[in-house]
């Protein structure tokens, strides 16, 4: 009787070491895990394995990643079928990151590719072989985790004894023996550019001198290359400015040691670089030093909820400003509110009036903060300075029209009908009981108990520009251009709609073709045909809301006949 033939198996053996220390020899580390490896195999040629003449060996490569040559060719040759058989002296040899190995072994199994380690005694070919291997990598990741910490915990101690670490010595000083050492001329350097800042107070004014004047960076050698002498960039500027080694002082997880160097600044000249350092930032944050200010910044939002950021642009020396929504900064077009851009000043103006009238309107404002707590007198007194703020309101610095609104106001909304002020009763309060700005900074800001303005606008094309208004009146009549535009639109989607419906037309492309316009916009203007009669009544008598736009046809519209009332403006 004949025997069955053992199927052959192909063996590839994969060896690598860290370091290149030791290569040059006859016989090196990877020669010897080879070695380990070929034994192993021809043990096993009873059950058909045979080994492969490519050499797959990683010399001088870490196994922390998958970026190794010999590593690489292997993958390839799985994927392409010429591998049954992995063999690795250690497990580590082939990786030594958990993820890594995790995403092999998946890549192994998906290539019927067993894995075997040699001195291990084990191979992903048995459920005890998987179970071995989550073991091993489990221990092995244990130990590179605590081995990382006792590395960040020896810099944390050393660091508070005030040694230095390594890493780029900074401009002012060398190391000697492991040892910052004062560099007397970079120093000069050091201490002129710590006390111009402080005569110019800008790290933009202080770049442009430094450049003037030829100051470069330090000389370095990197990588083998001379690097550094260049020009300061204001980002090296700032680092430099708040760098605690120049007082003699290192610095770990945002706290300060005293240092085994000398300082070169005085304590007192790097406090007062600092505290400049953090007044800009503030100024700033809040723009309170800009000669036109955006007011609104922080509080704006579009009806999709994302903040309006400031932003502006030049043309013929004029400074032009708006507000941008995020998510059209952000290229997220889908997200985007009715509310795109508005120029600065338009929107400023509106939240300012819509504050000044309730400011100066007694009923409202008792209504707002809620007076029946206060006495008459107290009331009276509250009134007169709510209406005393409102007339002196543009006799205020913008850094103060800044302070009140934050205070004031908790979030505005924008969109193309209508304007939400949400006020703030706390803050409305404590402004007009203070009757002061620095005083009602004191103060909470608290969301408890808002107050919903809501205000209708209007969007009006003049010219180039497009100027937004308030509107009390929800029925003005809407442009004639735009009724036209919209009369025509839905016209010829009642027209495609019924050519399609009657089989005159065996396609949106067809119809898009006869018009020499794309499919999208053929399949885009086909919902109007399915707006409720007496919406499309409404368009072809003319008698639409202002708000609405061919835009905002073709943007969405609703199913459901109601809905598309609501949206549109046709409710009431």
């Amino acid at each position: 009787m004949k025997k069955n033939k053992t199927a052959s198996k192909r063996c590839a053996i994969y060896t690598r070491k860290s370091s290149e220390e030791g290569l040059e020899q006859a016989f090196n580390s990877l020669d010897a895990q080879r070695e380990a490896c070929e034994s192993y195999i021809h043990s096993q040629r009873h059950e058909g394995w045979n080994i492969l003449s490519t050499a797959y060996n990683d010399g001088g490569f870490s196994g922390g990643n998958m970026d190794r040559p010999a590593l690489t060719t292997l993958l390839t040759d799985i994927k392409a079928g010429n591998i049954d058989v992995i063999v690795v002296y250690k497990v580590d040899r082939l990786s030594r990151s958990l993820a890594d190995f995790v995403r092999l072994i998946e890549l192994f199994d998906n290539h019927q590719v067993s894995f075997v380690s040699v001195t291990q005694q084990f191979n992903t070919s048995t459920s005890m072989g998987r179970l071995t291997l989550n073991v091993l990598l489990s221990f092995a990741q244990f130990e590179r985790e605590v081995t990382s910490e006792r590395i960040r915990d020896k810099i944390a101690a050393s660091k508070q004894k005030g040694m230095w670490m390594g890493g780029q010595v900074p401009i002012g000083y060398d190391v000697l023996e492991k040892l910052l050492v004062v560099n007397e001329s970079e120093a000069i350097a050091v201490r002129h550019i710590f006390n111009r800042y402080l005569a110019l107070g800008c790290v933009r004014k202080l770049k442009a001198e430094l450049d003037a004047e030829g100051y470069v960076s330090k000389a370095r050698i990197l990588n083998g290359k001379a690097a550094g002498e260049k020009p300061f960039s204001r980002g090296v500027l700032y680092a430099l400015l708040k760098n605690p080694i120049y007082i003699g002082k290192t610095h770990h997880k945002g706290k300060l040691f005293d240092g085994q160097h000398a300082g070169i600044i005085d304590v007192s000249i790097w406090q007062q670089v600092q505290e400049r350092i953090s007044r800009n930032k503030h100024n700033n944050r809040t723009r309170t030093l800009a000669k036109d200010p955006s007011l609104l910044a922080g509080l704006l939002f579009d009806d999709m909820q994302h903040p309006m950021s400031p932003t502006h642009t030049r043309k013929q020396n004029r400074r032009y400003r708006y507000y941008i929504s995020q998510a059209t900064l952000q290229f997220k077009e889908k997200e985007t509110g009715s509310v795109i851009r508005i120029a600065a000043h338009i929107v400023e103006s509106l939240v300012i009036d819509t504050l000044l009238t309730l400011l100066s309107t007694a009923a409202t404002l008792i209504d707002v903060i809620q007076l029946n707590v206060h006495s008459a007198n107290d009331v009276q007194q509250l009134i007169e300075n709510a209406a005393h703020l409102a007339k002196h309101w543009k006799e205020k610095t913008p850094s103060e029209h800044i302070i009140l609104l934050k205070q004031l106001i908790h979030r505005i909304t924008i969109s193309k009908r209508e304007m939400t002020i949400v006020i703030s009763r706390a803050g409305l309060r404590s402004v007009i009981q203070a009757n002061n700005v620095s005083n009602a900074l004191e103060k909470p800001h608290t969301h408890e108990d808002e107050y919903v303005m809501k205000k209708p606008v209007q969007f009006k094309r003049c010219g180039i520009e497009t100027k937004l208004i308030l509107s009390d009146d929800k029925h003005a009549p809407a442009h004639p251009e735009t009724i036209q535009a919209i009369k025509n639109a839905v016209t010829k989607a009642l027209l495609w709609n019924d050519a399609l419906c009657s089989d005159q037309v065996s396609s949106i492309k067809t119809i898009a073709e006869q018009e020499n316009v794309t499919p999208q916009f053929i399949a885009r203007r086909l919902k109007l045909a399915y707006l409720s009669p007496d919406i499309m009544e409404a368009i072809f008598k003319g008698n639409i809301p202002h708000t609405l736009s061919l835009g905002l046809l073709e943007k969405s519209i609703p199913l459901i006949w109601e809905d598309q009332r609501e949206s549109f403006g046709f409710a009431s």
